[in-house]
């Protein structure tokens, strides 16, 4: 069996929750690719998917054994590690990079997640091109910092030039983290008015960060049943689930993120609720 076909059936066996026999599968998978840093990164990915977190520290040091030389592959290496939370690991890979607007984005990616938002800001100013999602890091970052004017205008010229899922959501973070919860909830209920995925999807979120979890779960099988790809529908239903107590929906949910987005980190993100319950 190559490697393909070893993948294949580990991820069948995931969605059939064998977990015992991926946990098998998966671990001899990365005795026989020690030196493979990709393959390792996904064996980590896998085993955080499934819930193991005790093989997954050995397969993680296997890992920052065998870091690739190439920046490329670093690079590729280092936001593997911040998908699956491993800041620590991530901001060792970035050291010895140099500061394209990439590398600047995920260093700032790992300061931020570390609490050094004056770091990470400093590394999102010397980026050359703020993309949107670097932009909507800036806006959390601002947010951390305590500066929610500079945030909530940063997360509004956002929405001038896009109207997607995440740039609404970003602009909800930002107003209710400065204690602006009408105004989240007035722009929310404007975004349902178009009646699409996005829209119900985004009233999910700020009903979610309301702590209203029945309504969250309502509004995310509104916009599920127009997009059931909808990852931000996924996601606040997932953590809708773990509220209730129905933790194999709860996987399910995590399971179709993964599905669709392998690695995503709201996957572990639900997943670690479920364990934590």
């Amino acid at each position: 069996m190559d490697n393909n076909e070893a993948f294949q059936a580990i991820r069948q066996n995931i969605r059939d929750e064998k977990n015992d026999v991926a946990s098998i599968q998966i671990m001899d998978l990365a005795s026989k690719n020690q030196d493979d840093p990709m393959i390792l990164l996904t064996c980590c990915s896998m085993l955080r998917t499934i819930g193991n977190d005790r093989d997954f520290p050995g397969v993680l040091s296997v890992l920052m054994s065998h870091i690739p030389a190439d920046e490329k592959s670093r690079y590729d290496v280092a936001t593997g590690l911040i998908g699956l939370g491993c800041l620590r690991e991530a901001g060792s890979v970035l050291e010895d990079l140099g500061d394209s607007d990439r590398v600047l984005r995920a260093r700032a990616a790992v300061m931020h997640g570390n609490g050094r938002d004056e770091e990470a800001l400093a590394a999102l100013g010397k980026m050359e091109k703020l993309d949107e999602i670097d932009r909507v890091l800036k806006v959390q970052v601002l947010g951390s910092m305590g500066r929610h004017g500079e945030a909530i205008s940063e997360a509004e010229d956002i929405l001038k030039g896009s109207g997607s899922y995440r740039a609404g959501r970003c602009y909800i973070s930002a107003l209710i983290l400065a204690d602006r919860d009408k105004d989240a909830a007035r722009y929310a209920k404007d975004r349902m008015k178009s009646k699409d995925a996005d829209g119900y999807a985004l009233m999910a979120y700020y009903q979610w960060l309301n702590g209203n979890s029945t309504a969250s779960g309502a509004f995310s099988s509104k916009a599920l049943k127009l997009d059931g790809r909808h990852i931000g529908a996924l996601e606040t239903i997932g953590y809708s689930f773990c509220d209730k107590g129905t933790y194999w929906e709860a996987k399910v949910a995590a399971g179709a993120i993964n599905e669709i987005e392998p690695g995503n980190p709201a996957v572990f993100r639900i997943l670690a609720m479920c364990r934590n319950q």
